[in-house]
């Protein structure tokens, strides 16, 4: 079971607080804590130790509710991606509808505020070091992740007139650097009606070799040898206007979020040839 029970968190209620006050008292993350949607997350918790126990957002709107635990979320959310170690216990934010999901507790018996319950994860068990057996498990797990974004990426391009990302959102973080840049290209060629899908066409890639490099907290940051080859082909001259044939040394950075990592960043080097159009890979300090 991932989330504590009601009766569980209760029992363990002064040493949760102890988390909760770690992410509270993380200003970069939380700015003031006494603004009303950390009031609000406050006393969410303060609703689960004591269920009968009033609050200033009891008789709060459905609308403004949601808006608090949306802007507590994406904050908690950044506060679990940051460098360094996790506190013991994990905190989510959801309707009390999606609880039953999540718990053994039934929507009825599971206490809320202005329509939504806290959740909590207890990771303390997971915050072990990293051992030698466990690390290997990890670069094994950070190759497949490598390899398996590289032929998510291959097939967007692929499927190209039509824009599919669905399938990176499995591998990339939604909305970082790595799967901005992959959109900009898919992005681009759609306009300009360039594809890789057309007959005969011969556009491949290989991943050449792969190291993991570093593994520390909540980041892993891989190098790779990697061959691409795209061929692109415009469908209004029906003839070939680019190609990019590059092998090159990638760095990607992988960050966890949760039980999950995702590639968060890729850099490579800028094309070798000096063409018009060039692939929108651009090399980051």
């Amino acid at each position: 079971m991932e989330y504590l029970t009601h009766h569980q968190i209760r029992n363990q209620a002064e040493i949760i607080k102890k988390s909760l006050d770690v992410i509270l008292d993380t200003k970069p993350v939380v700015g003031k804590r006494t603004s009303k949607q950390w009031r609000f997350f406050v006393d969410c918790f303060r609703r689960l130790v004591d269920s009968s126990a009033p609050s200033e957002f009891d008789g709060i709107s459905s609308t403004q509710a949601a808006q608090f635990k949306f802007e507590v979320e994406d904050k908690l959310r950044r506060f679990y991606l940051r460098p360094g170690s996790l506190p013991d216990f994990l905190f989510s934010i959801m309707h009390k509808s999606n609880v039953p999901l999540y718990t053994v507790d039934s929507h009825d018996e599971y206490p809320c505020l202005a329509g939504y319950c806290m959740l909590i994860r207890d990771v303390s068990g997971e915050r072990r070091e990293i051992t030698d057996n466990n690390k290997t498990d990890l670069k094994v797990y950070f190759e497949r992740i490598i390899a398996e974004a590289n032929d998510a990426e291959f097939r967007a391009y692929a499927s190209l007139p039509e824009l599919k990302t669905d399938e990176l959102n499995k591998w990339f973080y939604t909305g970082s650097p790595a799967i901005k840049e992959i959109i900009n290209v898919l992005t681009r060629h759609h306009k300009k009606g360039w594809v890789i899908s057309n007959p005969l066409n011969p556009s491949t890639k290989r991943l050449l070799s792969i190291k993991v490099k570093k593994i520390k907290n909540n980041e892993a940051v891989i190098n790779t040898m990697e061959y691409w080859y795209l061929r692109w082909w415009d469908t209004t001259d029906k003839s070939y206007v680019y190609s990019y044939r590059e092998t090159n040394r990638q760095k990607y950075i992988l960050r966890k979020e949760g039980a999950a990592w995702k590639i968060s960043e890729n850099l490579r080097p800028m094309p070798r040839a000096s063409v018009p159009y060039r692939w929108s890979r651009r090399q980051k300090s």
